[in-house]
């Protein structure tokens, strides 16, 4: 009960077009937000609209070309209207040593469309590496049990590498930071990127993923975590389905 309830809605990548022709032919992502933002009526619940967070840095690279995904950079601006939202502030992108994961990367929308002209966009993954030394524990299901020394894992050459990918749940621990502090995250893939920031402040970040979490009970399983915060993080054409609706109402039935 004492845990503060967060939304943040990633916006598409259309968020970024200033073409009014293009404009005029697609749905409006700043509309979308503010509506969603409006049918929230309990002032106890913290939606972090991200409307004109990028509207200062639209000459830089936030999404991908070839891929569905913000960049790290871009979800990076949605870390700092998170975090300004609740009161802490945010470490400054100068001070994240970024590491080129991989170049020539062709993304998801490949291999949605199979057409060859988006071969031709390539992408390059840059990740802002942790500043903090960290624990990530992934209970994927299939697999059992992963644990790595880091939340950006370097060796997976794709937008998996953010916190390894999606799975049922994981807690990453950050032995420097105040180990009282805990947070959850309920979200879709767009939220891998974003949550490595999270090791700035949190000393414990439990990452739970609906789509893959089956029959697991939140309330149940993790009601040893006193959280600060529990964070919903999904984009927003997600976020406008019946199905994440019934993929939330699955986690605490």
């Amino acid at each position: 009960p004492e845990s503060r309830i967060n939304v943040v809605i990633a916006p598409l990548a259309t968020i970024i077009i200033t073409d009014p022709d293009v404009n005029a032919r697609i749905s409006s992502q700043s509309a979308i937000l503010d509506k969603m933002e409006a049918a929230i009526t309990n002032e106890n619940i913290n939606f972090v609209n991200l409307k004109n967070a990028y509207a200062d840095h639209l000459d830089e690279y936030l999404y991908f070309r070839s891929d569905h995904h913000w960049t790290q950079r871009g979800a990076y601006y949605a870390y700092v209207e998170f975090v300004r939202s609740i009161g802490l502030e945010p470490t400054p992108i100068e001070e994240f040593d970024i590491q080129i994961i991989r170049d020539k990367y062709i993304g998801s929308m490949y291999n949605y469309t199979k057409d060859a002209r988006v071969k031709s966009y390539y992408d390059t993954i840059e990740a802002y590496m942790p500043r903090k030394a960290c624990t990530m524990t992934i209970h994927s299901g299939s697999s059992g049990v992963l644990t790595y020394k880091t939340c950006i894992v370097t060796s997976i050459k794709g937008y998996p590498a953010f916190i390894g990918g999606d799975h049922p749940y994981m807690i990453i621990n950050v032995p420097e930071n105040d180990q009282d502090k805990c947070i959850m995250v309920i979200k879709d893939s767009y939220a891998n990127a974003f949550i490595p920031f999270l090791t700035e402040h949190y000393g414990n970040i439990v990452v739970v993923d609906p789509r893959y979490a089956g029959n697991l009970n939140v309330c149940e399983k993790f009601a040893d975590y006193e959280f600060d915060d529990i964070l919903f993080l999904v984009n927003s054409s997600m976020g406008n389905t019946g199905a994440w609706n019934r993929y939330f109402a699955g986690l605490i039935d």
